[in-house]
């Protein structure tokens, strides 16, 4: 499975955490990667500026 396969699942999570809003949009695809087993730092280019 693809991380993109576990993105809502992984927002879901990420929502409940409190973070800064500025952090959610990587801790949303590092929680993803993570859950598809997948080293965080493996996924690139996916990461907003």
């Amino acid at each position: 499975m693809d991380y993109q396969d576990f993105l809502l699942d992984a927002v879901d999570q990420v929502l409940s955490w409190d973070i800064p809003d500025q952090a959610l949009a990587e801790a949303v695809i590092s929680q993803a990667g993570l859950m598809a087993g997948i080293n965080p730092e493996e996924i690139t280019g996916h990461y907003p500026d």
